[in-house]
Order: C-alpha cells, then structure tokens, then sequence
C-alpha cells in the first residue's frame, strides 16, 4: 500500500478548464461509486479535495494503478482530452509533502491563505463519515492536519492572513467609497458564503441578504445569524443590491447576463459589483459586456494578491522548512516504531524456544544481545531487528513476554 495521489490545480490549469473536474454535493455519491466499483480492489481508502483553487483524489491503495485511475476518472467527468496533459501525480513521501503544503495553505493561488485548512479537515471528515476514508489514511490525514498547523502557528505566514473573502472585502473597499452604505447580497449557504458575510459584517457592511436554493439558518458567529431568501427571489432582489458575491455548487451559471441586465434598468444604471467565488463559475461571463456591472472571477483575485508577497514568501520558506522536518521526524518515528514491533515479535517466537534456566540467565546478562546470539536459536533476521534495540528494551520486552 502507498500514498499517490492525482490532480489539477491553478498552476496547471486555466479556470474554464478547472470547472470541466469538480468533485462536489452534486456528483459526490456518483463518483464514489464509481470510484469503489472500478479500483475497490486495489484501494483500502480515498478522499478528495475540490475547491476554487484545484481537483485533487488522494489515494493509499496499490502502487503502479495511478496513471490508469486518473484517465478513467477523467473520462467519467467527460474532461480526458481537456486534461490529461494538465494532470500531476505525486507518490510515497513527495504526496506526503504536497497534501501539507496544500492543507497549509502554500500551495494556494493566495499564498498562506487561511481557508484551505477549513476546506480539508470538512473533506477529511465527510469522507470519513461516508467510510472511504479509513486505517492507516485516516490517521495519516491527522498528522498532515497537524504538521500545515505547526507550519502556520510557527512562522508569521498565518499572522494577519489573506483569504478568498478577505480579497474580496479589499476589492468592494478599493472600488466604493464607503462600502459601509452598500448593499449586499451573498449567494450561497456553504463555508465560503459564511466567511463573506463574517469577513465583510466585522468590516462595517451590515446591509446583508442571503440567497440559498433551499430556506437556511447560517449562524455566522455567536452574535449573528440569518435566513436566507429563495434563489427563485433573486431577480427581485437585485435590483436594489450594489455588490453581488456568489459562491454556490452549481453545474451552470445562476446568475445570466439577462437578469443582471434587468437589474441594470431597475436600478436606472446604478452601478454593481459582482464578485463570482464559484468553481464552475455561477455568473455568465458575458456580465462583463453590461456597461456599469464590474465582474471579479477566482481568476481576477489574483491580481489582488500580491500585497505582502515578499513577506509571506520568506515565511513560506519557513514553512516549508518546518514541513519537510515534520515529514522526517514522523518517518522516522514510523521506521522506529516499525522495527520495535518487529524486534517484539522476534523476542516473542524466540522467547517460546528457551527455557527457563536459559530465561535466568539472560536475565542476568548485562548484553543480552550476545547472549540470544550465541544460544544459537536465534535467525539472522531476528538478530537485525534485536540490534536496534537497548539492553535494557530487550530484558524488559522478554519479561513481558514471558509473563503475558
């Protein structure tokens, strides 16, 4: 069994392409079906990790199958010829690397953003509730959520930090005067929706509306929550809205250029700002022809991204530095671990052949190495596993062996 993994990303693939591969509420259940009725067999557990930013499959399960995986997952998403030569594959300790550069938020178009962390430990979960994700996996995604902490809390890269709804808040304050008096409209009732909201409320923009599919209570903090308004209301409502964030799993665009346009003439061509958080986009790109509607999309953030790039890329290598010394000491704790569990099992089977005058007298042993050597019962394997162990491990592992 080996950690591999598969994916693309905002360094490999442009956002049009990015939204052909999306793993979300709406095709979930397919494609772990999918997944278990194709490679059940050569995979003990799996999860995945779809956001703004990339598509990724993490797999433990048999080595060498990857590349086969990864065409066949393509071509049920109908995105094979788009994205074959987009993919990037990692395995073994590189895969280890790489999940904690993501879950830390190093890997992100926003480098050190805050929001990634959130989005894998909810990934982690729900997999795990579903029961893909399982055993040896399952306590390794522990130490990666806790070696992308250690890289945020121990470097400066996590102080004051940039995320998705914190760039957006700085466009809506770049562009209005006093974003206190506009009004806002969030569409959507996931994460990403409540991060908005908090991000721009805790900022002085009050005036706020939700719109969901389905009626919600979103409880944005201890001292604030509220209901959202049916997507069916939307057109209404727009129509007094000055910035329009949307953030909605949704296969189509919901917001078309016609109802922004309608909105435009209700409004006698006051202007709007739109930003489009989604991945596939909810808003048509052809919003950007209407004359006073200004589209942002997940593409367009990045050119708000390079305020104190200098600063967090030194912390990044900091980092980055903490994460590989994470990856080793845990390594090494599993070859240490490793190994004594085989030097017991060792000292158990040669235990069963020596008796009792033999066990006092390598009791007594001040090398009781040497001692199982020359007794000559003992096999070279066995030997290899003991050596690494202290006298004093060995004398305390016979005796409870001996005593179990």
């Amino acid at each position: 069994m080996e950690l591999q993994l598969f994916g693309i990303n905002h360094k490999t693939t442009k956002l049009s392409d990015r939204e052909l591969f999306i793993i979300n509420d709406s095709n979930q259940e397919d494609f772990i079906n999918f997944f278990l009725e194709n490679f059940g067999e050569s995979i003990d557990s799996f999860f995945t990790l779809s956001t703004c930013n990339r598509t990724e499959v993490y797999i433990y399960g048999a080595s060498s199958r990857i590349s086969s995986i990864a065409e066949k997952t393509l071509e049920l998403f109908g995105s094979s010829d788009s994205l074959k030569n987009d993919l990037y594959f990692f395995s073994g300790n590189e895969a280890l690397e790489h999940m904690c550069l993501v879950a830390s938020g190093l890997d992100s178009q926003v480098l050190g953003e805050q929001e990634i962390l959130g989005q894998f430990k909810k990934s982690v979960q729900n997999y795990i509730e579903l029961q893909c994700l399982k055993g040896e996996f399952q306590r390794l995604t522990d130490d990666i959520i806790s070696i992308a902490k250690a890289a945020r809390t121990e470097t400066q890269i996590g102080f004051n930090p940039l995320s998705v709804s914190g760039l957006s808040l700085k466009i809506v304050q770049e562009i209005f005067e006093d974003p206190a008096k506009q009004n806002l409209t969030i569409v959507g009732a996931g994460q990403m929706a409540i991060s908005v909201i908090e991000n721009f409320y805790n900022h002085g923009i009050t005036k706020i509306n939700a719109v969901n599919r389905s009626k919600k209570i979103l409880t944005i903090n201890d001292s604030l929550s509220m209901e959202t308004t049916p997507l069916s209301q939307l057109g209404a409502m727009i129509q007094s809205t000055d910035i329009l964030v949307s953030s909605i799993n949704s296969p189509l665009p919901v917001i078309g250029k016609g109802l922004i346009e309608q909105a435009m003439k209700e409004r006698k061509n006051k202007p709007m700002l739109l930003i489009d958080l989604g991945v596939p986009r909810n808003v048509e790109d052809q919003v950007r022809d209407l004359e006073y509607a200004y589209l942002f999309t997940i593409e367009d953030i990045e050119l708000v991204t390079q305020e104190n790039l200098e600063e967090r890329s030194q912390e990044a290598f900091k980092a980055k530095n903490i994460i590989k010394q994470r990856i080793e000491y845990l390594n090494q704790h599993k070859a240490d671990k490793f190994q004594r569990n085989k030097a017991y099992l060792a000292l158990k089977d040669i235990s069963s052949n020596i008796d009792e005058h033999d066990f006092i007298n390598l009791l007594k042993s001040d090398d009781p190495y040497s001692s199982l050597k020359e007794m000559g019962i003992v096999q070279d394997d066995q030997l290899q596993y003991i050596s690494s162990l202290t006298p004093h491990s060995i004398l305390s592992m016979i005796k409870e062996i001996r005593s179990a």
